[in-house]
Formats: C-alpha cells, structure tokens, sequence
C-alpha cells in the first residue's frame, strides 16, 4: 500500500459506516410504513361502508326531495286558487 492508500481507510471505513447507517434508517422506515397501508381485506371492508353510507344518503335526499317537491305542489295549488277566488270575487 501506498502512504496515500493508508490515509484514505479511515475515510472509507467512516463513509461505510455512515451509509450502512443511513441504510438501516430506510429499512425501518420502509418497515413502519409498510405496516400502516391497507390490506385487501381493508379495502373491501371499507368499500362495503361506503356503499352503505352512499344508499343511505341517497334515500334520505330521495325523501326530502319528495316532501320538496308535494310541498311546491301544494303552495301552487293554493297560490292558484287564491287567484282563482279573487278574480271571480272581484
């Protein structure tokens, strides 16, 4: 070995041990992260709750925009035959 050669070990040796580090400290983060993603069976559990929330909100619009909509038909009615009754009275 050189006298240069002999210089540079220490350097190498540090610059491995810095990468085997930086190494270990991706696995676990690479680990951590791994265990905190939904599965399959996640997955289908919550798609089945969001059909379930869906249909149900769907219902209840579908009802209010019944009662919307029998509401409008009433006050029409009754708009119409309050024109009806004050032009024939008058």
């Amino acid at each position: 070995m050189t006298p240069d050669e002999l210089h540079d070990v220490p350097a190498q040796r540090n610059k491995e041990l810095l990468l085997d580090r930086r190494l270990t400290v991706l696995e676990t983060r690479f680990d951590t992260t791994m265990t905190m993603l939904p599965n399959k069976a996640d997955l289908s559990e919550l798609k089945a709750e969001l059909k379930t929330d869906i249909h149900g909100e769907a219902a209840r619009l579908s009802k209010w925009m019944a009662a919307t909509a029998v509401t409008m038909v009433l006050g029409f009615a009754g708009m119409i035959l309050t024109m009806m009754g004050r032009l024939h009275g008058a």
